[in-house]
């Protein structure tokens, strides 16, 4: 790979009824490969599912069961907005676009300019451009 990677985030976690559905979408959507679940992460669960961004060692995203979740009476609720960085904007809205994803408009927050898009199960996710 050249250049920095497109797609980079700190931390996802998401909880998805359709676990299969989901990870399918994300690998789909962001070429993410699935890899071992850290140990140092707190409260894993059977059916975790981490994954990396290309170009990162280490996993950033983790989706989860919803209903497994619940089960076990673990605090993990999805967030209302889920960021992810890129190095190029309209590069990615392209990509994500072409991918089929139906990326927003890129806005312009004044000092940042992001758009949304919309995951399989209606989970947002705000692609922002690196200041």
């Amino acid at each position: 790979m050249f250049g920095s990677p497109l797609f980079q985030t700190n931390s996802i976690v998401l909880g998805y009824t359709n676990l299969e559905a989901a990870k399918k979408w994300w690998i789909d959507t962001f070429d993410c490969k699935v890899t071992k679940v850290p140990a140092d992460w707190d409260a894993q669960l059977p059916s975790d599912v981490a994954l990396k961004l290309p170009g990162f060692d280490q996993p950033t995203i983790l989706l989860c069961s919803r209903a497994e979740v619940e089960r076990a009476g673990f605090d993990r609720p999805s967030p209302v907005v889920s960021d992810m960085f890129c190095t190029n904007l309209r590069k990615a809205h392209e990509r994500l676009s072409a991918r089929g994803v139906g990326p927003a408009p890129i806005q312009d927050g004044g000092d940042m300019q992001f758009f949304e898009i919309r995951d399989i199960e209606g989970n947002v996710i705000q692609i922002c451009k690196e200041p």
